[in-house]
């Protein structure tokens, strides 16, 4: 029988070759001040863009909050609970969880909403139980970690085509959409890293014409496009009942947790077949309250999104004055390639120094060759905090 030793041994020195390849990560803590601003661990200030909050919302506070008196630490008034302490459909759902699922139905104008613990449960409990071991998914190559694991979970042979290549994708189709009882394709809206999205008019069509069910993921485009802020199938006029689309309050809605909207029977679905969703403890009650007026706030906030896309067309052209091989077209997500792992690091080092919290991104988030850094803008930087970044790079 092997030692634990030995087992303990292999992990350090896994973890060594990950150190020595510069991958190794580990966790800082940090001190937000403002929606602009975090102190790190030795009190430097730094312009945060880092951050998802992209419409500042998590800074968003509709009504002051009073203490409740508390005997032993323990509320007197039992509406101050915080924690579920039970799944969904155990005793974990409360009034606040359903007022929040019908309010995110009336948003998406769906028939209905479900609540996930995360945007990635979400994600891994839409695929997994959707898609079966008959069935067969094309699945975007740059495609979020929650819906390739979904993917995996559902034991439905996938297959992956080249990232945005809808060409490419509608070959594969011709080739191999008969292997299949059941068919999906697999995208998120906008790529969390690259700053991206997918011709979603296009692919509408190819899931139309290949009697194909789309599963999209809306996490970081929800609240940053449409006129109301449902995200990149209202933004480009995709609607289409063979969507399923996923959602999460933790990046422009500023709060936490997942969520599907959509026609009765697919939230009865989930509802019975969700593993995620069944087996998770239901969201506090109290982070629902403000996570209602947080969609509500969202909705009237089109000026916002309108100025927070302009802000990042006019800097990606600048740096792209200097040089900079820069990615997307007009999201909050600004990615800059670099060459190596070496160099990334390199450049997030650098513009620590000037004031500037800008991640670098390694292996294995993104392809070993897709090295870069992630400029995540919010509706509170500054055309000097702007002016700043771009003059670092200068």
């Amino acid at each position: 029988m092997p030692s634990p030793t030995r087992f303990w041994s292999e992990l350090k020195n896994s973890l060594q070759d990950r150190t020595n390849a510069g991958l190794f990560r580990s966790r800082r803590t940090w001190d937000h001040l403002s929606p602009r601003l975090v102190a790190d661990e030795r009190g430097q200030q730094l312009v945060n863009f880092g951050s998802n909050d992209y419409l500042s919302l998590s800074w968003y506070h509709p009504s002051p909050c009073t203490p409740s008196p508390c005997i032993d630490g323990i509320p007197e008034n039992p509406a101050t609970r915080e924690g579920a302490g039970a799944s969904p459909l155990i005793t974990g759902s409360t009034r606040e969880h359903d007022e929040l699922a019908k309010e995110i139905a009336r948003f998406e104008h769906e028939e209905g909403a479900i609540l996930f613990s995360s945007g990635f449960a979400a994600n891994v409990g839409v695929v997994s139980s959707v898609a079966g071991s008959d069935d067969i998914i094309f699945s975007d190559r740059l495609n979020h970690a929650s819906l390739i694991d979904g993917c995996r979970l559902s034991r439905a042979k996938t297959i992956v085509y080249p990232h945005n290549d809808l060409e490419a994708l509608q070959k594969l189709l011709k080739q191999h959409r008969h292997e299949g009882r059941r068919a999906f394709v697999v995208t998120d809206s906008l790529f969390s890293m690259d700053g991206d999205v997918p011709d979603l008019k296009v692919m509408r069509r190819l899931i139309e014409e290949n009697d194909l069910i789309g599963i999209l993921d809306e996490a970081h485009a929800t609240g940053v496009y449409g006129v109301r802020g449902t995200g990149l199938v209202e933004h480009l006029a995709a609607e289409s009942d063979r969507w399923i689309r996923t959602g999460t309050l933790s990046k422009a809605v500023g709060s936490v947790g997942g969520f599907v909207a959509g026609p009765k029977t697919l939230i009865d679905w989930l509802t019975n077949f969700a593993r995620s969703y069944i087996y998770s403890t239901a969201a506090p009650a109290s982070q629902l309250r403000r996570t209602l007026a947080a969609i509500r706030k969202l909705e009237t906030m089109s000026i916002e999104r309108d100025t927070l896309r302009s802000n990042a067309i006019n800097l990606r052209q600048a740096l792209r004055e200097l040089g900079l091989c820069v990615g997307g077209a007009d999201s909050p997500i600004v990615a800059i390639y670099a060459t190596s792992v070496g160099e990334v690091m390199a450049w997030s080092h650098r513009l620590r120094e000037r004031g500037l919290l800008v991640p670098a991104i390694r292996p294995p988030t993104v392809p070993d060759d897709g090295c870069l850094l992630r400029i995540s803008m919010n509706t509170s930087h500054t055309s000097d905090d702007l002016t700043s970044l771009v003059d670092a790079f200068r």
